[in-house]
């Protein structure tokens, strides 16, 4: 259920949001009472998370601007990233009373034209303070998907992005076995991607830029998967739309926080997935032999 606050005072930059002496951060993932401190976590990634942000300092309700009327809070320090805007963000947009959404100035505009597309109303804020007459913080889920949730989002899609609907969705739709590079991305690319794309070529993997990409043209392109391969990272979030036979390779870092998020969303319709741990090297490479080992079982399997 979201939480109600009425005369919230929010902090645009991060999504922090304070009433009295609590506070919610991360949509309501990490409550906190300044009042009671026994009553809050004594350890762990909650408290962690808080005390790091409590550095920062608390809002300024002399620095606020007023926004009268009711909102839907979409900023949290993690909302550029799409698989907490489909995790997150969506799902409480698509079950609650239809009421403008903040989301912030680092929401990528793809996003943010997405959600327009879709007909909700959006109100793009700027790293400041304000105090919101009545704001409506969504839900956190642990663990992040359920069956239910999976269902909802699948369903939302169908209705927002038709099956070929979009100009381009005969080439979208030719694409049948995808490799997801991240070379474009900030952090987690794989440091050998030109070693082993002649292999992926070989098996005839087309590789693909989601960055450039809209979202309804990344859910045409997952629909008509067969085999996806991509080092973990939102992107795989649009697992969500492939058949429920789809073959997948995760590529893991050794340590990644969100390890877990994946296996969660694909137990619950996509048996096919598997992942791969590349051995501790000082860098995120690839293996070619550990590649051309799943291909060739692929292929033994007849799944390929």
């Amino acid at each position: 259920m979201p939480l109600i606050i009425e005369d919230a005072l929010l902090s645009a930059a991060d999504g922090l949001v304070q009433s009295g002496s609590k506070i919610w951060f991360h949509f309501q993932k990490y409550p906190w009472d300044l009042a009671f401190p026994e009553q809050n976590p004594g350890v762990g990634e909650h408290r962690r998370h808080i005390e790091t942000r409590l550095t920062q300092g608390l809002p300024d309700p002399k620095l606020a601007h007023v926004l009268s009327g009711t909102y839907h809070l979409g900023i949290s320090p993690h909302i550029y990233s799409y698989y907490h805007l489909l995790a997150d963000l969506l799902p409480h947009l698509v079950t609650s009373q239809k009421f403008p959404v903040l989301v912030p100035e680092f929401m990528p505009t793809q996003f943010i034209d997405f959600l327009k597309e879709a007909e909700f109303e959006v109100q793009v804020l700027s790293p400041e303070i304000f105090m919101v007459e009545r704001l409506l913080i969504p839900e956190m889920n642990i663990p992040d998907w359920n069956s239910e949730k999976v269902k909802l989002i699948q369903y939302f899609f169908e209705k927002v992005v038709p099956i070929k609907s979009l100009p381009n969705s005969q080439s979208l739709n030719s694409e049948k076995r995808i490799y997801v590079s991240r070379k474009l991305a900030v952090k987690r690319h794989l440091s050998n991607e030109d070693e082993f794309l002649p292999l992926l070529k070989k098996h005839k993997f087309s590789k693909i830029y989601l960055e450039h990409l809209s979202v309804p043209e990344q859910v045409q392109l997952f629909r008509s998967a067969s085999h996806v391969i991509a080092a973990h990272g939102a992107g795989l979030t649009n697992i969500l739309f492939a058949p429920a036979d789809v073959q997948i390779l995760e590529i893991r870092p050794v340590l990644t926080s969100g390890q877990f998020c994946f296996e969660n969303l694909f137990s619950l319709g996509w048996p096919g997935s598997g992942h791969l741990v590349p051995p501790r090297s000082g860098e995120f490479a690839l293996p070619l032999e550990l590649l051309d080992e799943v291909l060739e079982r692929w292929q033994a399997e007849s799944k390929i």
